[in-house]
C-alpha cells in the first residue's frame, strides 16, 4: 500500500510555479481571445518537471514536436477528409510510426516525436467536421500549447530554479560512493557475501545518470560542465563495473584454492586501503598517463597505488592471480579518473578536466518491442475511429485521440496495462471535481482575478501532490482530466450533456487502450529479460567478427544490464541471477576484445561467435568442450611464445568467464 504523499517545502515550491505558469498561460490566452486556453494551462502541467533544465528540454522538444503533428495534420486532413477509412489509417499510421522513432531514442529527445505522433492525433480527429477550417485549428491548438510550454519554461527558470547540475553532481556522488562501497566490500579480508544489491543498483544508476545528463544543455545554471566531461565520467562509470565485477569473480576463484599467494594478498590490500583512503597511498596518479586526462585537471587523488605483476604464471593459480592484478591495475586507473571526474562535475568552479577522445553513449534499442507497440497503437487507434464511423457519436474525435495519447504514455513499459488502468481511475477520479467546479463553482465566478482564486486550492494540492515521483504518474490523468472537463474559454458556458459525453469519450479512449494493449503489447517481465539477454548474446556474435566495436558494445551491454536490474525484483527466484549472468557475459566481451588483435586467436573467436549466435537464436546450448579445448591450447601457446601478459590474462579472464566450474587450466606439455 503507497504511504500518503509528504509535502515539503521543495514540493511547495514548484507547485506554487506550476500554478503561477498555468494562470499566466490562461491570462494571455484569454487576452489573445485563443479558442481553447484550457489547453494552455494543461501544457503547463504535461510539460513541468522538478528541475528546471528538465523543463526547458521537455519544453524545446514539445515545441517542435507540436508544430511539427500540426503540419502533418494541415497535409493530411483537407486531403483525405472524404475517405474516412483512409484518413484514419494515414493519422493511425503516423501515430505509431513516431511511437516507433520514440521508443528506439531513449533519451529525452524521444519527446518531440512522441508529441508530433499524439498532436496530429489531437488536431486531426476533432477538425475532421470542418476540415475547411483545418489550418486556423492547428494554429490555435500550435498557439495555445506553444503559450503553454514558454510559461512552463519562463517561470521554473525565473522562480527558485532547481539546476540538473547540482542534481546530476549530487547523484554523481552517490554513484561514485555505491562504487567504491562495492569495491571496498570484495577487497575486504572477508568479503561481503551479498555483494548483488550494490551490482544492480549501480548499473542501474549508471543508465539514469546518462538520462540527466541529456538536459544539461538546457539548465540554467551559470557554469555547465562539458559534453566531454559528461560523456568522459559516463565511460569511467561504464568501464568500472565490469572491472569490479571480474576482480570479485577472480578473488573467488583463488579463495577456493587456497590462500592468496603474498603478493596478490599486499596488492589487495593496498587498493583496498587507496579504495577507503585515497590519501593511503604514495605512488603515481596516473590520471595524465597516455593523456586520458590532462595534468592540469582537477583531481582529489594523489595517491593511486602501484601494483607490481607476479613473478610466476606457470599453473592455473598464477595464471588467476595474472589476470586479478591486471584487473586491479585497471580497476585502480578507471576509479582515479572517475573520481577526478566527478569532483569536476561537481564543483563547476573547479579547474575543468580535460578528457580526449570521448563518443556518444549508445544505449540498447528492442526494435521487435517497439514495433509491437507500434502495431497496438495502430489498431487501437483504428479501432476507435471504427467505432466512431459507426456508431455515428459526434465525442469518437475524443476517444480515438485520448487512445493514442494514452498509447503513446506508457509504451517504454514491459506491460503498460497497469499503468494504463490506473490512468483511466485518476481520469475518472478528476471528473467529479472537474464538475463540482463547472456547475456549482463558475458560475459564481466575475473575472480573471477570481478564477485563480477559485482554482487555486484545487491545482496547488494537486500540484504539491505531483513533484513527488512516486505520485506523478498519479497526478497527470488527474490534472488532464481537470483541465479538460473544465475547458475554459472566454466565454462560460455549461452543457451537461456535453460534459457527460466527453467523460465517457474518455473513459472509452482509455478502455480500448488497455484492451488492445493486454492482447498485442504486453510481454512481463520475464519475456523482457529474455529479449534483453538474446540482443546481447547477438552483440557478442558480432562482437566476435568485428572486435573494433569494443565501446559500442560496453555501452549497451551495461545499459541491458541497468535495464535487468530493474526488472528483477518482478520475477521469480530463478530468474534473479540473470543480472550476475549479465556482468558475466560483458566481462567476455572484454576479454573477447582484448585477444583480438592478431590472427593467432582467429579461430578462437569463430566457435565464440558461433556459440554466440546460437544463443541469440534461442536454442540457449551449453558451451561446447570443443571451446575449453581452444581456450586451453590458446593459453598454452601464449605461455611457450611468452605473449603479452595483458592477453593471457584476457584469456585467463574469458576461460573463467565461458566455463566457470571447469577443473583448473594445466599445462599438457608439462603433464605429458
Amino acid at each position: 500500500m503507497t504511504a500518503m504523499p509528504r509535502i515539503g517545502l521543495r514540493e511547495t515550491i514548484f507547485s506554487v510555479n506550476c500554478f503561477a505558469a498555468a494562470m499566466l498561460a490562461l491570462f494571455v490566452s484569454f487576452s489573445l481571445g485563443l479558442e481553447r486556453p484550457f489547453w494552455a494551462m494543461a501544457t503547463v502541467y504535461i510539460t513541468s518537471q522538478p528541475m528546471s533544465g528538465a523543463v526547458r528540454s521537455k519544453a524545446v522538444f514539445r515545441l517542435a514536436g507540436t508544430a511539427i503533428g500540426g503540419l502533418v495534420t494541415v497535409l493530411l486532413v483537407p486531403t483525405l477528409v472524404n475517405a474516412p477509412v483512409l484518413l484514419s489509417l494515414a493519422l493511425a499510421s503516423w501515430v505509431a510510426g513516431c511511437q516507433f522513432v520514440s521508443l528506439l531514442d531513449r533519451t529525452p529527445r524521444s519527446y518531440l516525436f512522441m508529441l508530433a505522433g499524439y498532436t496530429a492525433a489531437l488536431i486531426g480527429f476533432p477538425s475532421v467536421t470542418h476540415p475547411e477550417a483545418i489550418f486556423d485549428t492547428a494554429v490555435l491548438r500550435v498557439q495555445e500549447i506553444g503559450i503553454g510550454v514558454l510559461c512552463a519554461a519562463v517561470i521554473h527558470s525565473v522562480i527558485f530554479p532547481r539546476s540538473v547540475v547540482g542534481v546530476y553532481g549530487t547523484r554523481a556522488k552517490a554513484v561514485l560512493a555505491t562504487a567504491e562501497h562495492w569495491i571496498a566490500d570484495i577487497l575486504a579480508e572477508e568479503p561481503a557475501t551479498r555483494t548483488a544489491p550494490e551490482r544492480r543498483r549501480l548499473a542501474a544508476d549508471v543508465t539514469d545518470l546518462h538520462v540527466t545528463a541529456t538536459h544539461i544543455p538546457f539548465d540554467t545554471a551559470r557554469i555547465r560542465p562539458t559534453r566531454a566531461l559528461l560523456t568522459g565520467l559516463q565511460d569511467r562509470l561504464v568501464q568500472l563495473i565490469p572491472l569490479v565485477s571480474a576482480v570479485e569473480d577472480r578473488l573467488r576463484g583463488l579463495a577456493a584454492i587456497g590462500p592468496l599467494p603474498p603478493e596478490v594478498s599486499q596488492a589487495v590490500a593496498q587498493v583496498r586501503g587507496w579504495v577507503v583512503d585515497p590519501t593511503s597511498s604514495p605512488g603515481a596518479d596516473g590520471l595524465a598517463r597516455e593523456g586520458r586526462v590532462s595534468e592540469g585537471a582537477h583531481r582529489p587523488d594523489a595517491g593511486k597505488p602501484d601494483i607490481a605483476p607476479p613473478t610466476q604464471a606457470r599453473d592455473w593459480p598464477g595464471l588467476l592471480a595474472l589476470n586479478l592484478i591486471a584487473r586491479l591495475d585497471e580497476l585502480v586507473d578507471t576509479l582515479a579518473e572517475t573520481r577526478a571526474l566527478v569532483a569536476a562535475v561537481a564543483d563547476p568552479e573547479a579547474p575543468r578536466a580535460i578528457v580526449a577522445g570521448v563518443t556518444a553513449r549508445p544505449l540498447h534499442r528492442d526494435y521487435g518491442l517497439a514495433l509491437l507497440s507500434a502495431t497496438a497503437t495502430l489498431l487501437t487507434v483504428l479501432g476507435c475511429c471504427l467505432f466512431w464511423v459507426v456508431t455515428g457519436w459526434p465525442e469518437g474525435a475524443v476517444a480515438a485521440m485520448i487512445a493514442a495519447v494514452v498509447c503513446c504514455f506508457f509504451a517504454t513499459l514491459d506491460d503498460p496495462v497497469p499503468a494504463q488502468r490506473g490512468f483511466l481511475i485518476w481520469t475518472v477520479a478528476s471528473l467529479p471535481l472537474a464538475a463540482v467546479y463547472l456547475f456549482g463553482i463558475l458560475p459564481m465566478i466575475d473575472g480573471f482575478a477570481m478564477l485563480c482564486l477559485a482554482l487555486a486550492p484545487a491545482l496547488l494540492a494537486l500540484g504539491a501532490v505531483m513533484a513527488i515521483p512516486s505520485w506523478y504518474g498519479r497526478m497527470i490523468p488527474m490534472l488532464i482530466g481537470f483541465a479538460g472537463g473544465l475547458a475554459l474559454t472566454n466565454v462560460y458556458t455549461v452543457d451537461a450533456a456535453s460534459f457527460f459525453n466527453s467523460s465517457v469519450a474518455q473513459v472509452i479512449g482509455v478502455a480500448a487502450a488497455m484492451t488492445m494493449t493486454r492482447l498485442v503489447r504486453s510481454i512481463g517481465a520475464s519475456t523482457a529479460i529474455r529479449r534483453l539477454r538474446r540482443a546481447g548474446w547477438r552483440d557478442l556474435a558480432l562482437l566476435a567478427e568485428r572486435p573494433s566495436r569494443l565501446p559500442t558494445w560496453r555501452s549497451r551491454m551495461l545499459d541491458r544490464v541497468g535495464l535487468l536490474a530493474g526488472r528483477i525484483g518482478e520475477v521469480e527466484d530463478e530468474e534473479r541471477d540473470a543480472v550476475a549472468t549479465a556482468l558475466r557475459e560483458l566481462r567476455m566481451g572484454l576479454s573477447l576484445a582484448q585477444i583480438a588483435p592478431g590472427p593467432q586467436h582467429a579461430a578462437l573467436r569463430s566457435a565464440l561467435g558461433a556459440w554466440f549466435g546460437q544463443l541469440a537464436n534461442g536454442r540457449e546450448p551449453a558451451p561446447p568442450p570443443a571451446l575449453l579445448d581452444d581456450i586451453d591450447r590458446a593459453i598454452t601457446s601464449d605461455l611457450t611464445r611468452d605473449a603479452d601478459p595483458q592477453r593471457l590474462a584476457a584469456l585467463v579472464g574469458l576461460r573463467r568467464n565461458v566455463f566457470p566450474a571447469a577443473p583448473a587450466w594445466i599445462d599438457r606439455g608439462m603433464a605429458a
